[in-house]
């Protein structure tokens, strides 16, 4: 997404996990140095639920510390059948209802809970993964239990992920043809636990029984009629692993591997049926159940809620199996409860439906409606409106008090934009999971703790969006390289003849060492290269740059805590690097140049440059660049060019200040709307930033806007500010002109023209701004308030002016009011778009626009025209010109117009014959020019004659083409046989400036404007 890069999205999920890790305490119980973990606010009990959040978070974020204290916590105190790790006592070993369970308090008769079960079952998986098959120290040795047993990762996933489907019979009555199956049950569906009743009751019909070791079974938990379940705890995307696994593990499993595998498939294809019948409904219906009800063959179903805490994870574990998975190329029957061959798109397409519904909730149906939210009555739409609880048949929202300060929803659905790869939503999602979250306090040292359930699915959609959500089977140990390309100095625009040097940075995120590592840079078109560092070899035929960088180390795990990164710690050190190198813009190189690297290991994952560098910042940078014309311009002429000795030449040099096209592109998204109240004696001018971006936070102070304004009748304008807070017209944060760049500039027919950059502040989005006012503890990165800036002019003599004229007319508002955005939009880079209202989330059009003030962004070098337009072409005065203009060997000075800017020296072991500088005692304005001549004899003493010269001013710095002039009676100098081929030089230009340095005879030329130039101690002519 625009502007979003890899720093920053890892920086926003390791501080949402840390935010997350936060709900964690330790219990008082450690064993073997490793102390027990739980969560003890679960909203409703102690329950797996809060568990699975807790070890998915570790695991993934392979967060071993955390996750082993928190494993054995939850082992001692739920796994039945078993001795605890601590003190090698029993663990309920006389729960009845499977021998693998993960039960909810067990010794008190508490069953399972299938939602927890699979999300424990799943992070033991990718624990194994992550770790390997045994729990390890510190010290790389295997923990061993009070028992004297090593714990094993992999056994210890194995049997909860059969305690998920594996047969038991142990109920009281011990009826060999009672069954108990886990959470999915004999019917092929899944259940709310392991002692609920099955979904239907096809398992209970004689004809459908089963034959286990010579009897028929039937299942201990099922009515007449059905029983209807949690939708939400459907898990197919983990059915898919845990069937697959068992297939690769039948020999550790055991005897039952197959037929539990199956169950696995059954439960898969079940469900994925189910959520395609749901959506199948109607045109409104969505995956938001909470509540589900199947009859025996399938013929009739309903979905209904449950309640606002779990419905909105309907998505989750579900559409998630087409992203991991992609479509079955089976399907589930369900006349015969059985998994039949033939594909279907049930995942897909509720991914399909669920991001048309977040793109814009506001008109899914006739009853939908836009939602106002804040101090603002904005009627907004898009993902941030995706509601908390939402009706499965007509996507209305049921509960909307916490609607968009809350994430969860947003998390939980991450799956479905991912899975139709949308990007726009996906950057949206990303911004609104991260910037929308709940806080139930602070830990002791004021961190803030995130509420129960808000911490985990804050962290779900975070990592799911950025790939670091993967199926587990996916999770292979390797090398995995990233590359990124920045300019130096944020360099984003530069002139014909400008050195630009590319700073490439890569980055191995596996924790394998990547070997072979070579870095290929294709160097932008119509740009010479120079050189390169770390020993990049350029190829002319392919205008690459290859470096060959040997192994890249792999990142192992430390033990510092916290969320930031420290990139100078020797384990996160190793994994990163960068290379270099320098090209030249060429003549006829013009507009925006955009290019790619490529990075390739020999036993891994590589990668290719986007194009944003990878920085953590608030500004809107790109890595492209941009060759503009330069306003200032000199060209160099001669009467004659072609020579006698004892001629006599006239020189002219000519510089000229034209106006250049304006610089555009910036961050799309981001709207600055203007008003003003004419109060007689005081003229307000009002300014809002409206900013639903990509991005999270913007940084106010990277833009600028520019009103122009007629006061001929003011004597002495005077401007003070108010930064006001809120979106009413609230309390003001004092007079804040010291944190103002303002300028006053009168222009030469008396227009004032009022420049006003922003204070610096980030800001996050206006709608999450405009709800939550003030609340810190949703926004601990930002402003609290969105901006509004009022600027009061008065006139020293406080007499009325008439502010009605000048270019800049604008409509009037209230203090507390909209104002009107400003238009048209250059933020793409392109032509002018049209702004029709506030935000581009906003469901209403403005009645009124602002079409004449300048609104410019900052890039992180130069200002961009982004919004709005001006009166005047774009350029400016040049200050500070001075012209150093050479005269060409063999040629003596012998008429120069007296002038005290003017100065001349003769130069000796020069390439040239003397220097002529002349520095403009005023500004040269905007398109105008000014010129000056002089005379020299021919002396004799060359074939071809190169006359350099270059104008500077304070920005810019321009060379002229070469002026070259030849001898009727000599032919081209080039005879360099006392200069091997393959020696090393330096290369000079004629105005003695370094151009190359330490290059071969062969190629010294390679690359350079025609002209004469210094090679070694021979003078080379490039034609």
């Amino acid at each position: 997404p625009e502007g979003l890069v890899h720093a920053e999205m890892e920086r926003y999920i390791r501080k949402a996990y840390q935010q997350h890790a936060n709900e964690f305490e330790y219990t008082g119980k450690e064993y073997k140095g490793i102390k027990y973990i739980w969560t003890p606010y679960k909203a409703a009990y102690d329950c797996s639920e809060g568990d699975g959040y807790a070890l998915l978070a570790a695991a993934y974020m392979a967060d071993k510390v955390t996750f082993d204290g928190y494993w054995m916590a939850t082992h001692d105190k739920r796994r039945v059948h078993t001795k605890r790790y601590s003190d090698c006592s029993d663990n309920a070993p006389n729960y009845e209802f499977g021998q693998f369970a993960i039960s909810d308090g067990a010794d008190e008769g508490g069953n399972t809970a299938a939602d927890g079960d699979v999300d424990v079952a799943l992070a033991l998986y990718v624990a194994y993964k992550q770790w390997g098959e045994f729990m390890l120290d510190e010290k790389g040795e295997k923990v061993l239990d009070a028992c004297g047993n090593p714990i094993s990762y992999k056994q210890e996933m194995i049997n909860v992920i059969r305690g998920l489907v594996a047969m038991t019979n142990m109920d009281a009555g011990k009826n060999p043809a009672r069954v108990n199956t886990g959470i999915i049950g004999l019917d092929g569906y899944p259940r709310g636990g392991d002692t609920w009743k099955e979904q239907t009751d096809w398992a209970l019909q004689e004809e459908n029984y089963i034959t286990v070791d010579g009897v028929k079974v039937y299942p201990l938990f099922a009515n007449p009629g059905g029983e209807k379940q949690h939708i939400d705890y459907c898990a197919p995307a983990y059915f898919r692993e845990f069937h697959d696994l068992f297939v690769e593990m039948a020999d550790a499993v055991g005897a039952t591997a197959e037929w539990e595998a199956e169950q696995f498939r059954r439960a898969e294809a079940s469900s994925d049926w189910l959520i395609g019948d749901l959506i199948g409904k109607n045109k409104t219906s969505l995956p938001t159940a909470g509540w589900n009800t199947v009859s025996r063959d399938g013929s009739e179903t309903t979905y209904s809620n449950f309640q606002d805490g779990e419905d909105y994870r309907c998505p989750w574990r579900t559409i998630s199996n087409y992203a991991w998975h992609g479509n079955p190329e089976y399907s589930w029957n369900p006349k015969t409860h059985q998994v039949e061959k033939g594909g279907n798109t049930y995942e897909y397409d509720a991914a399909v439906k669920l991001s048309d519904y977040m793109r814009d909730p506001a008109h899914w149906n006739a009853s939908s409606q836009c939602y106002t939210k804040g101090d603002k009555k904005i009627p907004y739409s898009g993902p941030r409106m995706m509601g908390w609880q939402i009706d499965p048949m007509t996507g209305e929202t049921l509960d909307d008090k916490n609607t968009s300060a809350l994430g969860m929803s947003k998390g939980a659905s991450a799956f479905a934009a991912i899975g139709v790869q949308d990007y726009d939503l996906m950057g949206d999602l990303f911004t609104v999971i991260y910037e929308n979250w709940d806080a139930s306090g602070t830990t002791d040292d004021g961190e803030w703790v995130s509420n129960y359930m808000s911490g985990w699915f804050r962290q779900t959609g975070l990592m799911a969006l950025t790939g670091n959500y993967q199926a587990p089977s996916k999770m292979v140990a390797q090398p995995n390289l990233k590359i990124y390309r920045a300019l130096k100095d944020s360099m984003s625009v530069c002139h014909v003849g400008d050195t630009v040097t590319y700073l490439l940075s890569y980055r191995n995120y596996g924790s394998v060492d990547a070997k072979d590592v070579k870095i290929v840079e294709n160097v932008p078109a119509d740009f010479a290269f120079v050189d390169a560092d770390n020993n990049g070899v350029y190829d002319a035929a392919s205008h690459t740059v290859t470096w060959k960088l040997s192994n890249i180390a792999g990142f192992k795990s430390d033990d510092i805590v916290g969320d930031a990164l420290d990139f100078s710690a020797p384990n996160l050190s190793k994994t990163i690097g960068g290379v270099s190198y320098r090209c030249k813009a060429k003549n006829g190189a013009k507009g925006v140049y955009k290019t790619t690297a490529k990075i390739s290991c020999s036993n891994g994952l590589g990668g290719e440059t986007n194009f944003y560098p990878n920085y953590v910042t608030a500004t809107m940078q790109r890595n492209n660049i941009e060759v503009v014309p330069t306003g200032l311009n000199v060209e160099k002429t001669a009467d004659v060019t072609s020579v006698s000795e004892g001629d006599t030449v006239s020189f002219s040099t000519i510089i000229t200040n034209d106006t250049v096209p304006a610089l555009v592109g910036g961050r799309s998204h981001v709207n600055v709307a203007v008003a003003d109240i004419d109060k007689g004696a005081q003229y307000n001018l009002m300014f809002k930033i409206y900013h639903d971006a990509v991005e999270p936070y913007i940084d106010n102070g990277n833009y600028r806007v520019t009103v122009f304004k007629d006061l001929k009748d003011a004597q002495s304008l005077q401007c003070s500010f108010d930064l006001v807070e809120g979106t009413q017209n609230g309390a003001t944060m004092g007079t804040n002109a010291s944190e103002f760049n303002f300028k006053d500039e009168i222009l030469a027919d008396g227009t004032h023209k009022f420049f006003v950059q922003f204070p610096h502040a980030l800001a996050a989005s206006t709608y999450f701004l405009n709800e939550m006012a003030g609340a810190a503890k949703f926004n601990c990165d930002g402003a609290k308030y969105p901006l509004r800036v009022v600027a009061r002019f008065y006139d020293s003599s406080w007499k009325a002016l008439d502010w009605s004229k000048g270019w800049s007319i604008l409509s009037t508002d209230s203090d507390e009011g909209y104002y009107y955005p400003v238009t048209p939009s250059y933020q793409a880079g392109e032509g002018p778009q049209p702004v029709d209202r506030l935000l581009r989330t906003a469901c209403d059009e403005v009645s009124k626009l602002t079409k004449n003030v300048l609104v410019e962004e900052f890039d992180g070098y130069v200002w961009r025209k982004v919004l709005g337009d001006t009166p005047f072409v774009n350029g400016e005065d040049a200050q500070n010109v001075v012209v150093t203009d050479t005269i060409p060997l063999g040629f003596r000075l012998i008429q120069l117009k007296e002038n005290p800017n003017v100065v001349y020296e003769k130069a000796e072991g020069k390439p040239y014959a003397g220097v002529i500088t002349y520095r403009r005692s005023s500004a040269l304005p905007l398109g105008e020019k000014d010129e000056m001549t002089y005379a020299c004899v021919y002396e004799g003493g060359g074939a071809t004659m190169s006359a350099g010269c270059h104008v500077a001013s304070d920005k810019e710095k321009v060379n002229a083409v070469p002026l070259v002039i030849t001898d009727k009676n000599e032919s081209d100098i080039k005879n360099f046989d006392s200069q091997k081929v393959d020696e090393y030089v330096n290369v000079y230009n004629t105005l003695g400036a370094l151009v190359k340095r330490h290059v071969r005879v062969s190629s010294a030329l390679d690359g350079l404007d025609p002209g004469v130039y210094m090679v070694g101690n021979k003078k080379m002519i490039k034609h």
